[in-house]
């Protein structure tokens, strides 16, 4: 056992020198023709490496999808129930649209048939009206 320490004592330097270098080389060697497709593979992997966050969590809500799709299942039903509140109040404006059409037609006829009475001095009794005399008394 001696021997052996006084081995590794004596390829101290060495030892040290080779602890001290990397276990691979710092730079690889590529030919030339390769470096282009180096480039782009670099590229890749920067964009994987910034994108890395987004696809862990996107396996994080895996378990989670039942109920998402759950969710929007029930997203979709109200979806569906606003739409046809909606188609039926679309309808009920253009009705309503139409009416007020109809009445806007009526108003010159009856502006006319009430200018027609006028002339010839013929008034339709007004409903609900009544005669109020007042009487005023001066006192001194």
């Amino acid at each position: 056992m001696n021997n052996h320490l006084e081995a590794v004592l004596k390829e101290k330097r060495s030892l040290r020198q080779r602890l001290l270098k990397p276990m691979c080389q710092e730079n690889l060697p590529i030919e030339a023709i390769y470096h282009r497709y180096m480039v782009h593979l670099l590229e890749l992997a920067v964009t994987f490496i910034e994108k890395l966050e987004t696809h862990i969590e996107t396996i994080r809500n895996i378990p989670h999808l039942d109920a998402n799709l759950k969710k929007m299942s029930k997203a979709l039903a109200k979806m569906d129930i606003l739409v046809t509140e909606t188609e039926e109040l679309a309808e009920n404006i253009l009705k309503w649209r139409e009416q007020q059409k109809e009445v806007s037609s009526c108003i010159p006829k009856i502006l006319a048939e009430e200018n027609y009475l006028h002339k010839h001095i013929i008034t339709p009794p007004m409903p609900c009206t009544s005669k109020v005399y007042v009487h005023t008394i001066n006192g001194k």
